[in-house]
């Protein structure tokens, strides 16, 4: 029988510096975000345009 080890798994600690950089890292993430977010939701709200006929688009097409 394999005895049961009720050890507690830690991570190791960072340092103050590292620790931060994170946090600032993290809290710079959700700033773009819920900016992304704010844009999404006001084109959204936007009435929509009818769509450009084909023969009114410009470039090649992809498949050439």
């Amino acid at each position: 029988m394999t005895p049961v080890i009720n050890a507690t798994k830690t991570a190791p600690v960072a340092r103050t510096a590292e620790a931060e950089q994170l946090l600032r890292d993290a809290a710079y993430v959700l700033k773009l975000t819920r900016r992304v977010k704010a844009d999404i939701l006001r084109d959204a709200a936007r009435p929509a345009t009818a769509p450009v006929a084909s023969a009114e688009r410009t470039g090649a097409p992809l498949g050439v």
